[in-house]
């Protein structure tokens, strides 16, 4: 499903630009270099550096935090597993920052970068719900042919082989946490990924272990 989400708006590209561009992948390549994606790329890796270096440095014992997540992403329609980082500006704002990778289905494979906020709402005792924005970087990568999506074009054209393609979206969604132990956290979240020519939605568990 999800490779023929990716590939469905390219296909057509690839008719129209037959004599300038020789084969699928380098058409992908050719999307992504464009002057917008090259601004969100500059925007996401200076938030998800700056987030790091605050996380790095920071000296408040409780402040920094280090887990893991299982996910599950309704267009990849698999399962994924990810590892985060966390930092407590206040007790109320916390930054996190993400790394997922979903597991290979139907010769297609998917990862992302998150970098989000969340607001915390104590709700009850060791119990706090959330919502969360941020931005996020999905990469999905496919080792079919892609020949289906191209009925009733005959050009010469090689389209056949593996072919990748990355872009740039925004995160929405909520979660909740609950606090084991002083140290170790659980949490459950949805959120929704807008990104352009491809949406999902991401449920996902994981634990934290706070420094």
């Amino acid at each position: 499903m999800i490779r023929k989400r990716w590939t469905k708006i390219i296909a057509p590209e690839i008719v129209r630009n037959r004599k300038n561009i020789g084969n699928f992948k380098e058409f992908s390549e050719c999307l992504s270099d464009t002057n917008n994606n090259k601004k969100m790329k500059k925007l996401f890796l200076t938030l998800a550096v700056a987030l790091i270096c605050v996380c790095a440095q920071a000296q408040v014992k409780g402040d920094v935090g280090v887990g893991l997540n299982l996910s599950y992403g309704t267009e990849i329609s698999n399962i994924g597993i990810g590892v985060k980082g966390q930092y407590n500006f206040t007790d109320a704002i916390r930054g996190e920052v993400s790394f997922d990778y979903f597991l290979k289905k139907d010769a297609t494979k998917m990862w992302d970068v998150n970098v989000n906020a969340h607001y915390l709402f104590s709700v009850a005792d060791k119990f706090k719900v959330y919502p969360l924005v941020g931005l996020t970087y999905a990469n999905c990568s496919w080792d079919s042919d892609p020949s289906d999506l191209m009925s009733g074009y005959e050009g010469d054209e090689d389209t056949s082989g593996s072919g990748s393609d990355g872009r740039f979206g925004v995160n929405l969604g909520a979660g909740a946490s609950y606090d084991i132990t002083s140290k170790i956290a659980i949490n459950f979240e949805i959120k929704y990924q807008i990104i352009s020519n491809y949406n999902q939605v991401v449920f996902g568990i994981g634990a934290a272990y706070r420094f």
